[in-house]
């Protein structure tokens, strides 16, 4: 376990690291449940393929200390003047809080636009009303019913209040959703619009645009929740002598680790690593030396292994990219971003190493 515990930090801290090193390189507690017989028969998963983050060695800091204020800050007037050529819709409001991170900004958008999914998912994301959480949850599941998403914000609110058995069940209502949208590309074209909209550079406003992405850590921390809570339950199975149970629990947590890499936004690092680390979180209680049809045949000691090999390979990709960022041309940086946008993370990185190595830009 302390193996899988320094792997889940390093993930954490290497999920803001990723995504905000071009902009400074190119700008100088438990949950407690109890144990319900909710998860008897085995969990229906559609075994998708594990995507596999790679990692370096760990950090100290976690996405909870990470400040995600890293964009440039537009003069107001800029963003007033958007926000009325776009007759303050949805998509302009959440434009302009994520640039400004002016709460007046998102609350107007709940007032004006309280059924819009991106609205609710927003207010869910930065825990902006946490006294009328669970309705904003309830009206999220209500607007976006396909949305697995929803379901499990739901569980893990349901877990932090010890109420286990509503938390399996939206667990369980979740495994039979395929979609799991976050909003993350909608969040960074709108800001893109926003920044384009205001004179900048298109390398600026890609990369500013693109740390838009750190305002999603906080949510992604709940993702790390929840797993935390299944996990707790999974020990109180265990220590009840019910292995059945405990698989069965895993068997849905790498469920929910496979949303996260394989969804609309899966293509991010962030969604990647976060991932990883669930399921790093899922596995530990299994034993370690059986193979799971769940894990495609391997075992969790395998797992967590892949994990380890990969730290390296990441720790250097992230080296090389550091490096390719420095010398990469305008063009080339635009490209990245476009191609992170398209591929993911790990390929637009791979690419703009390569571009970089076989044209050098000798005028940095």
């Amino acid at each position: 376990m302390r193996n899988s515990n320094k792997f889940i930090l390093g993930l954490a801290a290497l999920v803001a690291v990723i995504s905000v090193c071009i902009y400074v390189n190119r700008r100088t507690g438990p949950h407690s449940a109890q144990p319900t017989n909710l998860v008897s028969s085995p969990a229906q998963t559609t075994n998708r393929p594990i995507i596999h983050a790679q990692q370096p060695p760990a950090w100290t800091e976690t996405p909870e200390k990470i400040d995600s204020t890293n964009a440039a800050m537009l003069p107001r007037e800029k963003v007033e003047e958007y926000l009325r050529r776009h007759n303050r819709n949805v998509a302009s409001l959440l434009a302009a809080f994520h640039v400004l991170r002016d709460t007046n900004l998102l609350n107007e958008a709940a007032s004006n636009f309280p059924n819009d999914p991106h609205v609710q998912w927003t207010i869910l994301a930065e825990d902006a009303f946490p006294g009328d959480r669970r309705k904003w949850l309830d009206a999220f599941k209500a607007s976006s019913p396909g949305n697995s998403l929803a379901n499990y914000l739901s569980a893990q609110d349901y877990f932090k209040n010890n109420q286990p058995e509503a938390a399996m069940k939206e667990m369980m209502a979740a495994t039979g959703k395929s979609q799991f949208a976050d909003y993350s590309m909608e969040s960074i074209l709108d800001a893109e619009d926003l920044y384009r909209s205001s004179g900048m550079s298109d390398a600026d406003t890609h990369r500013d645009a693109m740390s838009t992405l750190l305002d999603g850590l906080r949510q992604l921390s709940q993702f790390k929740d929840l797993a935390r809570s299944l996990q707790d339950l999974q020990h109180q199975y265990a220590n009840s002598g019910d292995p059945t149970s405990v698989q069965n629990l895993a068997q849905m947590g790498v469920e929910f680790s496979n949303r996260i890499a394989t969804g609309d936004d899966g293509k991010f690092a962030i969604n990647q690593l976060v991932a990883n680390a669930t399921q790093a979180i899922m596995i530990e209680s299994l034993d370690q030396n059986t193979s799971y049809n769940f894990l495609g045949g391997e075992t969790p000691t395998q797992r967590l292994a892949e994990f380890q090999e990969q730290r390296a390979a990441l720790h250097d990709l992230n080296i090389k990219f550091t490096a390719a960022s420095a010398i990469a041309t305008e063009d080339q940086m635009n490209a990245y971003w476009e191609r992170s946008k398209i591929y993911g993370g790990w390929s637009a990185m791979q690419w703009l190493v390569q571009q970089t190595a076989a044209t050098p830009n000798s005028g940095n």
